[in-house]
């Protein structure tokens, strides 16, 4: 019975950090993916990030109706 438990709590530690390192990989890659197209928009078009965050400030509020 005892071998079970801990089969079973292995388990569920595999699973746990399986999804765990699939988040942390995704939430490294999206980061890159905004750094990146952040900096094509600087580098090509010399629009900085304070006019992109305003940007979506400003669809934000015309959708939340402020």
């Amino acid at each position: 019975m005892d071998l079970l438990i801990v089969l079973g709590a292995i388990v569920v530690v595999v699973l746990v950090f399986g999804w765990l390192f699939k988040l942390v990989k995704n939430t490294i890659q999206t980061v890159l993916l905004v750094a990146f197209l952040l900096l094509v928009l600087y580098f090509l078009f010399g629009v900085g990030p304070d006019a992109v965050w305003e940007q979506i400030r400003v669809w934000l509020g015309d959708w939340l109706g402020r």
